[in-house]
């Protein structure tokens, strides 16, 4: 019989082609009932905690991503000029690939400014799709954040700029908030979109 690890690695490739060929938020909830079912399956053979959050984090990241590509795509994000330059970062838990089947959502964006354009104005149009995301993977089984660290939340969905000046200001203060703040967003890490945006950011941060 096929070990609990190669059993494992075949619902990974089965379930990472049905997540990629999904077109529709029916056919994701059901790739994500059947990453619970592969997780249950997992515990019940004796996985180590560190791969199974890892299998879990992996098929998460992909369903995320694909939840993100629809709703730009039908919100015609990519051919704004506007909104061309933006990337969705996965916080906490999450940043740090140690989901489990309760984690709830921890997420935000990073965007450039395009000339001519305020930060404010990039926001606004950035907001409600966000918002939509956030609602679609709430249907999908990661509650929605009960701290409101989501992308929909203005306070979290910032420039590249504003990311800098909020964590400047946490490292700046030092109290209790700051360094509760900064145990969730300073493990954050590019999901979709602009990679390089995160990857300015960490290399600001270090």
């Amino acid at each position: 019989a096929p070990t609990g690890v190669s059993v494992s690695a075949i619902s990974l490739r089965q379930i990472s082609a049905a997540i990629r060929g999904a077109n529709d938020l029916v056919a994701l909830q059901h790739a994500a009932g059947d990453i619970r079912q592969l997780a249950h399956n997992m515990m019940a053979q004796g996985v180590a905690a560190e791969q199974l959050t890892q299998f879990i984090s992996t098929l998460n990241d992909l369903l995320t991503a694909r939840i993100i590509e629809m709703e730009c795509m039908a919100a015609g994000l990519m051919e704004s000029p506007l909104c061309a330059g933006f990337c969705w970062i996965a916080l906490g838990s999450e940043g740090r690939y140690e989901q489990t089947l309760n984690t709830d959502q921890d997420n935000g964006i990073i965007f450039q400014v395009p000339e001519g354009a305020t930060a404010e104005q990039v926001r606004a149009h950035l907001l409600p799709i966000a918002r939509r995301i956030n609602e679609a993977l709430d249907a999908c089984g990661f509650p929605l954040c009960k701290g409101n660290i989501m992308a929909s939340n203005p306070q979290w969905c910032l420039s590249l700029t504003e990311w800098r000046n909020t964590f400047e200001a946490w490292i700046d203060q030092g109290n209790p908030d700051a360094l509760l703040n900064a145990s969730i967003f300073f493990d954050f890490r590019p999901l979709f979109g602009r990679q390089e945006l995160a990857g300015e950011l960490r290399q600001w941060l270090m």
